[in-house]
C-alpha cells in the first residue's frame, strides 16, 4: 500500500488507538431466498443513529450520509445492490458505475466495506462466484478491508447461526476470505448502542491490522471522470417531440379493440405485465417459470377491449438454437392466437439485467421467428421499474451502451416502463395504450398479420399428441416391468453422473443425497455417500465439459474406478430448459463411447430443471425435440426421469431409485464393469450370455405387444381388445431353443406374456443360470381381462437378487 493510503486521523486512548474518523461503504446483493433487500439502508441508519437513508425503496445511486457517533466522525455510503446470483457482466452498467462511484464519496478512501447479508437467509453455492467477481471488480485487495455484517430483525441466536454455517458451507468460505471478521446487527433495534460501538471497535482492529491504511483502488480523478453523472442525449428528447408532432398531424385514432402479444426471456415479468394491463391476476405468477404454453386472456380496460397473449420465455442469454423446439413452436404460435394478428408485440426487457451482447443476440434471434416486419409493430416494455429508484430510464439506456441502442433503433425508439409492484397506478397502463395507438397510427392502422401457411399450431398439436401417446406406452411398460421384477430388490446403489457443462449434474446429485455435497464446477471425480430412501447410495460426480478433450475424457473414464467395483447406473443429465443441439448430441456420444456399447444397458436419462416444464410431461418435450433426442432415449431403453430442482420433493428421488432398481433387475443384478467375461468354447448348449440375450429379446417383444397400438386400443370393441395381444406375437417353440433343438415343435398360440413365462420356466434356462446370482423367476402368469387391462401374478423362487454377478 502506498503512502496515499496511510491513515492520519488517529488518537490514543488507553492501551490502543482509536480512529477519530471512520469511512464506511455498505455493499451487498438482493434476493436471497425470497427476501429482496439485504438491509443495507437500515444498517446505515442504525450506525448513524438517524434515518439518513430511505428504507423500502431500492438504492439506485450511491448515497452518502455523516454523523458523530460515539466520539467518531462516521461517513457511511450506501450503494446499489446487485442480484446475488448475477455476475458482474450481468449487472447493469449504471449500477456497476454507481458502486465504483461510491469510492469518490468518502475521500481519500473507505476504511471498511461492510458486506451486508441477512442472517436468516441461506447462502447457496451459486452466490459464491458472482460475489467474488463483484467485489474483486473494485480490487483483489478488497477482502483485506471487508467485514461481513449479518443483518437481523431479532436478537442474534448463536445456535441458529452455527446451524446456518453447517447448512451453507459457502458462508464458511466467505468468512475465511474476510479473515473471520463478522458482526451481527439487529436492524430493528436502533436503541441498542452497544452493537454499534462493538462494530466500530472491530473496524478499528481491522484498520490497525492493515497498518492504519484505508482502501485505495484506481486514481480518484480517473474514477470521477468515468462516473460523471449521465446526461440524457438529445435524440431521446427528439423522439418525444416526434411523437407529439405525429399526434398533431394525424387524426387521433382511438382503438376499441387491441390485440397484444407479450414476448421476452424468462424472468422478464411477462405474466406480471399482462396482469397489470388487464387489471386482474389472470396469468399465473410465482418465483419459478409459470408460462409453458401460450395463454390468452381478455378484458375491458379504459374503454377498450383488450386481448393479451402470454408466451413462454426463452432462457435469458440462450441463442435460438439452444431454445427447445417446444418453446419455439409455442412462441411462433402466439401471433396466431389473436386473429387476424396482434396490433403490438410488447418485448419485455427487465431493467435489473444488463442488456449486453449475449442478450442482444438472444433477442434478435428469437424475434426473427416472426420476420423482419415484426419490429415496426414492437414496443420495448421495460419491466421491474422499481429497480430505477430515483433514476430515469433515459439515464440507464444511455449508460448501457451500443447493445441497448441497437434495440432502440430496431423498434423506432418506442419504449415504456412498467413497475408491476404498483398495481394501483393505472396511469402506466393508460400511457402504454396511448403509445400503442400512436404506433398503430404510424403503421397506417395496420396490424401484424402472420403468414397463414406458416401456422405452427398443427405441427405442435401432432407432436404433443405423439408425446401423450408415448407417455401412455412408456408408463404401461414401466408397470409391467415393475410387476415382473418387483421382488428383485437391492440395498446398495452406485451412481455416476454424466453430462455437459450447465446440465445440472451437481444439482441433481445434491437433490438425490438431499444436501450440499457437490460444487457446480469440478476438476476431478468426486464421490459422496448417504442413506437415501432405504438405500445406501454412492454418487460420483464427474467434471463438467462443454467440449470433449483428452484431459476430461480421462477423468470421466476414471469414474468407474472411483465407485469400485463399478456403478449400477449412469445418470445422463440433460437440462429441460435448453434444446438438445447437434453439438450437445456429439459431445454426449463422445462421452458415452468412452465406456463402450454396453453402457446403454446401465444408463438412465435424467432431465434436470424440471420446473421448466411445469406440469407438462417430459414426453412432449422429447417428441418436439426430434430424432436426435428420441434416439438417445431409445438407446437407454426408454428409461428417463424428471428432477425438479428442489430438495423438498423426496418422492421424485424415490421414483428415480425405483427406475434404477428395475434397470438393475433387468441387468440381472449386474453392475457396469470394464472387464470382459471369459468366453467358453462353442458348444451345442447355449451359453449364459446367449440365454440372457434371448430372455431380453422375449421380454422386449412382450412389452411391445402389450402397448401395440395403444393410442387406438381403447376405441376398439371389448371382444377385439381382449385378444389383441394374443395376435401380436406368434412365437414357436423353435424360437425358444438353440439351433440344434428338435424341429417342428408345437407352435402353441399362447399370448405373448404366457410364452415369456413358459420360457422363463424352461429347464435349459435354469440349467444355464444355475450357480449364478442372477434374476430367476420360477412361475408367473399374465392374462388380459375383459377391460383390456393386464393382471400379473408372480411368485419368486425365494432367491434374493444380488447387485453383483461372479465373472464366468
Amino acid at each position: 500500500m502506498s503512502d496515499q493510503g496511510k491513515e492520519q486521523s488517529l488518537s490514543t486512548s488507553g492501551s490502543g488507538k482509536r480512529l477519530t474518523e471512520i469511512r464506511i461503504i455498505l455493499i451487498g446483493g438482493r434476493e436471497l431466498f425470497g427476501r429482496e433487500e439485504s438491509g443495507k439502508s437500515s444498517t446505515g441508519n442504525i450506525i448513524l443513529g438517524r434515518n439518513a437513508f430511505v428504507v423500502g425503496k431500492r438504492t439506485a445511486r450511491s448515497v452518502k450520509a455523516e454523523a458523530e457517533v460515539h466520539g467518531r466522525h462516521v461517513t457511511v455510503v450506501d450503494t446499489p445492490g446487485w442480484w446475488w446470483h448475477y455476475d458482474v457482466e450481468d449487472t447493469p452498467k449504471f449500477d456497476r458505475m454507481e458502486i465504483k462511484r461510491s469510492l469518490t464519496q468518502c475521500p481519500p478512501g473507505p476504511h471498511v466495506f461492510l458486506l451486508v447479508i441477512p442472517v436468516d437467509s441461506g447462502f447457496k453455492t451459486i452466490y459464491r462466484t458472482p460475489l467474488q467477481k463483484q467485489l474483486e471488480s473494485l480490487s483483489e485487495k478488497i477482502w483485506d478491508y471487508t467485514i461481513v455484517l449479518f443483518s437481523s430483525t431479532s436478537p442474534h441466536d448463536k445456535a441458529t447461526f452455527k446451524n446456518s454455517l453447517r447448512l451453507w458451507p459457502d458462508l464458511l468460505w466467505l468468512l475465511k476470505m474476510c479473515q473471520n471478521r463478522y458482526h451481527f446487527l439487529n436492524i430493528n433495534n436502533i436503541d441498542d448502542s452497544l452493537q454499534v460501538t462493538t462494530l466500530l471497535e472491530k473496524i478499528e482492529e481491522m484498520v490497525a491490522k492493515n497498518n492504519d491504511n484505508y482502501f485505495v483502488s484506481i486514481p480518484t480523478e480517473d474514477l470521477k471522470k468515468n462516473t460523471t453523472e449521465v446526461k440524457v442525449k438529445p435524440k431521446n428528447l427528439f423522439r418525444k417531440k416526434d411523437r407529439t408532432e405525429l399526434q398533431a398531424h394525424i387524426k387521433k385514432q382511438h382503438l376499441t379493440d387491441i390485440h397484444i402479444v407479450i414476448l421476452g426471456a424468462s424472468w422478464a415479468s411477462k405474466s406480471s405485465a399482462g396482469n397489470l394491463i388487464l387489471g386482474e391476476d389472470v396469468f399465473d405468477v410465482d418465483e419459478s417459470r409459470t408460462t409453458v404454453s401460450c395463454a390468452v386472456r381478455k378484458a375491458q380496460v379504459h374503454g377498450r377491449k383488450l386481448t393479451v397473449v402470454d408466451t413462454p420465455g426463452w432462457y435469458l442469454y440462450n441463442s435460438l438454437e439452444k431454445t427447445s423446439e417446444m418453446d419455439k413452436l409455442e412462441i411462433r404460435r402466439s401471433v396466431y392466437l389473436c386473429p387476424p394478428g396482434p396490433h403490438v408485440i410488447l418485448l419485455t426487457i427487465p431493467i435489473a439485467i444488463a442488456f449486453n451482447k449475449l442478450y442482444q443476440i438472444a433477442v434478435d434471434e428469437h424475434m426473427s421467428l416472426f420476420g423482419k416486419n415484426v419490429w415496426s409493430h414492437t414496443i420495448v416494455l421495460f419491466t421491474r421499474g422499481d429497480w430505477l429508484g430515483d433514476t430515469t430510464i433515459e439515464e440507464r439506456t444511455e449508460e448501457e451502451g451500443k447493445h441497448l441502442e441497437w434495440l432502440m433503433e430496431q423498434c423506432g425508439h418506442r419504449y415504456h416502463v412498467f413497475n408491476c409492484k404498483q398495481y394501483t397506478d393505472s396511469t402506466q397502463v393508460t400511457e402504454l395504450l396511448e403509445k400503442i395507438e400512436d404506433m398503430v397510427m404510424g403503421n397506417n392502422g395496420c396490424q401484424y398479420v402472420p403468414e397463414k401457411e406458416n401456422n405452427p399450431s398443427t405441427e405442435l398439436e401432432l407432436k404433443l399428441k405423439t408425446g401423450k401417446t408415448n407417455m401412455m406406452k412408456v408408463n404401461k411398460k414401466k408397470q409391467i416391468l415393475h410387476e415382473l421384477l418387483k421382488d428383485n430388490t437391492f440395498s446398495d446403489v452406485r451412481i455416476v453422473l454424466l453430462g455437459l457443462e450447465g446440465a445440472g449434474k451437481s444439482m441433481s446429485g445434491n437433490i438425490i443425497l438431499e444436501g450440499i455435497f457437490f460444487e457446480d464446477k469440478l476438476a476431478e471425480c468426486v464421490m459422496q455417500q448417504k442413506k437415501v430412501e432405504g438405500y445406501q447410495v454412492s454418487v460420483v460426480n464427474t467434471p463438467n465439459c462443454s467440449e470433449f478433450t483428452l484431459e476430461n475424457a480421462k477423468e470421466i473414464f476414471r469414474s468407474v474406478k472411483v465407485c469400485s467395483p463399478g456403478p449400477h447406473a449412469f445418470l445422463l443429465v440433460l437440462p429441460l430448459r435448453v434444446s438438445f443441439t447437434k453439438k450437445a448430441q456429439q459431445t454426449v456420444e463422445d462421452i458415452m463411447n468412452l465406456f463402450g456399447e454396453n453402457v446403454w444397458r446401465h444408463t438412465v436419462v435424467v432431465f434436470s430443471y424440471g420446473h421448466w416444464l411445469k406440469d407438462r410431461p417430459a414426453e412432449e418435450y422429447i417428441a418436439c425435440e426430434g430424432e436426435a433426442l428420441q434416439e438417445l432415449v431409445r438407446k437407454c431403453g426408454n428409461r428417463y426421469h424428471v428432477l425438479v430442482n428442489t430438495w423438498s420433493s423426496r418422492s421424485q428421488v424415490k421414483d428415480l431409485l425405483g427406475v434404477i432398481e428395475v434397470m438393475v433387475a433387468r441387468n440381472r443384478g449386474e453392475y457396469f464393469t470394464l472387464k470382459k467375461k471369459d468366453r467358453k468354447p462353442p458348444t451345442k448348449t447355449l451359453t449364459e450370455d446367449e440365454w440372457n440375450k434371448r430372455e431380453d429379446e422375449l421380454i422386449e417383444k412382450m412389452l411391445e405387444a402389450a402397448i401395440m397400438d395403444l393410442d387406438t386400443e381403447w376405441n376398439r370393441p371389448s371382444a377385439k381388445r381382449r385378444n389383441s395381444i394374443d395376435r401380436s406375437i406368434n412365437l414357436s417353440e423353435d424360437s425358444l431353443s438353440d439351433s440344434n433343438s428338435a424341429a417342428g415343435a408345437d407352435n402353441l398360440h399362447y399370448n405373448s406374456a404366457a410364452k415369456v413365462c413358459q420360457w422363463l420356466r424352461h429347464p435349459k434356462h435354469h440349467a444355464a443360470s444355475s450357480g449364478h446370482d442372477t434374476m430367476s423367476i420360477t412361475s408367473s402368469y399374465m392374462g388380459i381381462n375383459e377391460q383390456g387391462h393386464q393382471d400379473l401374478k408372480m411368485e419368486s423362487d425365494g432367491k434374493d437378487a444380488k447387485d453383483t454377478v461372479p465373472e464366468t
